[in-house]
């Protein structure tokens, strides 16, 4: 062949030409003359010059010029690439608009169970998604998931990276489709607003009563409320099952969390070490400002005055308990099942000089004394 490259391009695959008994091929420089040729002819690279040189750096005086937009392969080296390049550069300079490229997709095998859990989650989206649009990346393939409602007209785009995105969501549902996010088995085509979209067209999906009752049709209590998967709805039954509310059991729960110390809490909580969200007037206003108007909020809502007594069944650092006696005069009793939440409590009604007024107690709200009686109960 005179050390001549030969190569084949297997059109049907390439091109996409649709169903057909026939194979259409382009080979070039073959080594020896073809049967069944539909055409032949000749091509040539463009011979570097001098003028052709003068020509390419000149070419940014007329791009554009009366609307003509120039773009080619020789715009660069010749390549596949520079003339995406250039195709790119021409499109910004019509549209004014930046386009996003995406990786070259790779093709994603999978195992058995990978397979069964990307055909048990594209089943429920196929199911659930009434509204809006989520389209999914993977591999080189498509998968659109468009509702028919006019409800949310937004359109979210997923690339998935690994089939573990689909396998994650299968056995752990919400829980993981977070870790899904956070280790990188999928990521947005929107950067910026992707996330955001998601949540909102699962959200107005989640609200339109057809979709919620042809999906949760056979729903239980026990069945998790985003993604719903036999596995994953049997996973967190068994987890429920093994962590059943008793006393012992939500003793150690409270403890886990709150009594890690209350140090921890005091860097991310403001002074009066309120674990609630607060109320604001304006964005820029202080988190203390902010907790104080919540706590008055309740107190009006909830038209406590002096000759009552409430019950604050899990009273956090005490925030309340206090201010909720100075504003009103009131008695209180509040529960906790966090020991260092109530030695922190207890020192701070100390501080106010309202022991009088103010019982803190280390239990279950199962527990409490029956011979009380409470006007207000405030949780």
């Amino acid at each position: 062949m005179n050390n001549r490259g030969c190569a084949t391009y297997w059109l049907n695959v390439i091109q996409k030409l649709g169903e057909s008994k026939m194979r259409y091929l382009v080979t070039f420089n073959p080594p020896h003359t073809l049967e069944h040729m539909l055409l032949k002819w000749k091509t040539r690279h463009p011979v570097p010059s001098v003028a052709a040189s003068q020509a390419s750096r000149e070419l940014h005086q007329i791009q554009g010029k009366r609307g003509i937009w120039f773009c080619g392969a020789y715009q660069g080296y010749g390549f596949h690439e520079n003339g995406l390049k250039a195709g790119v550069v021409a499109a910004y300079g019509m549209l004014q608009r930046n386009c996003s490229i995406l990786d070259n997709p790779k093709y994603m095998a999978s195992t058995w169970p990978e397979t069964g859990a990307r055909l048990l989650v594209t089943r429920f989206l196929k199911s659930f998604i009434k509204t809006g649009c989520i389209i999914l990346l993977e591999g080189g393939t498509i998968v659109t998931f468009q509702g028919t409602e006019m409800n949310c007209s937004l359109k979210v785009s997923l690339i998935v990276h690994t089939t573990q995105f689909y396998w994650k969501i299968a056995t752990e549902a919400d829980i993981g489709f977070a870790d899904a996010f956070i280790h990188g088995d999928f990521s947005f085509v929107d950067k910026n607003e992707g996330l955001l979209n998601l949540f909102m067209i699962l959200i107005a999906n989640g609200d339109l009563k057809e979709s919620v009752k042809r999906s949760c049709k056979n729903r239980g209590w026990w069945t998790p409320l985003l993604f719903t998967a036999l596995p994953s709805s049997a996973k967190y039954f068994i987890h429920h099952v093994s962590n059943r509310n008793t006393l012992t059991q939500a003793r150690r729960n409270i403890s886990r969390h709150y009594d890690l110390s209350n140090e921890l809490f005091s860097l991310f909580l403001d002074e009066t070490m309120t674990y609630s969200c607060a109320i604001f007037k304006s964005e820029n206003e202080d988190l203390k400002d902010a907790q104080l108007r919540k706590i008055s909020v309740l107190i009006r809502k909830a038209k406590i005055s002096k000759e009552h007594h409430i019950l604050d069944i899990g009273f956090g650092w005490g925030s309340f308990a206090v201010e909720v006696v100075k504003q009103t005069g009131c008695k209180y009793t509040g529960i906790t099942l966090s020991e260092r939440q109530l030695e922190y409590a207890q020192l701070r009604v100390e501080q106010a000089g309202l022991q009088d007024q103010i019982t803190l107690i280390l239990c279950d709200y199962r527990q409490i004394p029956k011979e009380n009686k409470y006007d207000r109960i405030i949780s």
